[in-house]
């Protein structure tokens, strides 16, 4: 004897819904899995104010000692000013793992000139007259930048703040004689490195 089955058309329905429910379940999916972010920062140093940290020709300021009767006689002192950074003193900032920096002045155009009239290796011309000046790496003004362009070694704090750019002036005028009057002028190149 035969047997048959009655499907009912509600069981028909509820198994076709249960089998797609489970097909649906295996096409659908999820992945989890890590995405690396990266960068790397170089140590490095740069004047406040300019766009490039690795720039020559960058303007580093002046060394502006004022202005004096020319009859004067005495010491001027003076930092380097007026950088790209804008007024006040010229900063250099350096990320904090740089500790140290080498720092070299060149003689300048006039350097060896004006001994008659007062000390220093470099001088600042006005025609055919010389006021000679001096740098110097600390404000103390201890220690001369040599005017053949050797570089002197200097500390900074490792804190990655703007530091004043040791570039330090001295005129140390010791002639009574009045000079021209006008602007005297000299053009020093300046090398950091780290």
């Amino acid at each position: 004897m035969k047997t048959t089955t009655k499907i009912s058309t509600a069981a028909t329905a509820i198994a076709l819904s249960l089998g797609m429910a489970s097909f649906g379940a295996q096409a659908a999916g999820n992945m989890a899995g890590q995405l690396n972010a990266q960068m790397v920062l170089q140590a490095g140093c740069y004047i406040s104010g300019a766009s490039n940290a690795g720039s020559s020709g960058v303007n580093l300021g002046t060394l502006d000692f004022g202005s004096q009767p020319s009859t004067f006689t005495g010491v001027l002192t003076a930092n380097a000013t007026g950088g790209v950074g804008g007024a006040g003193a010229t900063q250099i900032v350096c990320s904090p793992d740089v500790t140290a920096l080498t720092v070299s002045v060149s003689g300048g155009n006039n350097a060896g000139q004006g001994g008659s009239v007062g000390t220093g290796s470099r001088a600042m011309k006005l025609g055919s007259s010389y006021l000679p000046y001096e740098v110097y790496s600390d404000a103390a003004l201890t220690t001369a930048y040599p005017a053949n362009a050797t570089a002197l070694g200097v500390t900074l704090p490792g804190t990655g703040a703007a530091v004043t750019l040791p570039v330090y002036g001295r005129i140390n005028k010791t002639s009574t004689n009045g000079m021209t009057s006008g602007t005297y002028v000299d053009t020093l190149q300046v090398t950091l490195a780290w």
